[in-house]
């Protein structure tokens, strides 16, 4: 058996980071290049802020408890990853689904680190999984002037607290989810830091 790690992001910052991610040039440069017959968006849906698509209901932020989306990918949810590929796992914000993403976090990755806390999520995996992640925390360090300026994205506007909590209310098991994780990942620190005390 291979040894699985993955990271989780809070589910509202991940959602309204793709949400711009797919409205930043160089995705439409990179996407035109792959896919040459590909029309270029509309310049309204390019305009359109999160905080006016999700306070006018616009169908695209519109992340309503069991929908499922048809075409290419998923990016409203993490649950998604983690459970599976049958047909339970496939509505948005279900409890089958946060389900069966916490058993397969249990029962299968050593390690599942959550992107706001990197510190401990390098610690972590080098104690964990030392053969791969020996020294990463001190490597992430070492070049941190590097990865500071790598994948951030100029176009993301800062998006309310208010416009994030009427979000949240459809990603409770996202939430969910996410908590297990960190709680997780929390627990994993501390019987490294517990061992490491005289």
């Amino acid at each position: 058996m291979p040894i699985y790690v993955n990271m989780v992001r809070d589910p509202v910052e991940r959602v309204i980071s793709w949400y711009y991610y797919v409205r930043a040039p160089w995705y439409f440069v990179e996407r035109k290049r792959a896919f040459p017959d590909l029309p270029l968006p509309n310049p309204n849906w390019l305009r359109k802020d999160f905080e006016t698509c999700v306070r006018t209901n616009d169908p695209e932020c519109r992340y309503l408890p069991a929908m499922k989306r048809d075409g290419f990918g998923d990016h409203r949810r993490q649950t998604m990853f983690f459970c599976g590929h049958e047909e339970d796992c496939t509505g948005f914000n279900t409890e089958v689904a946060m389900k069966k993403a916490k058993e397969n976090v249990e029962r299968h990755y050593a390690v599942v680190g959550v992107l706001e806390e990197l510190n401990k999520t390098l610690t972590v995996l080098e104690h964990y999984v030392p053969r791969f992640f020996k020294g990463a925390l001190e490597t992430y360090w070492n070049e941190v002037h590097i990865f500071s300026k790598i994948n951030r994205n100029l176009y993301k506007p800062k998006v309310e607290e208010a416009t994030k909590d009427i979000v949240r209310q459809n990603f409770t098991r996202e939430l969910e989810f996410f908590d297990f994780c960190k709680q997780r990942l929390h627990k994993q620190y501390l019987a490294i830091t517990l061992n490491q005390d005289p």
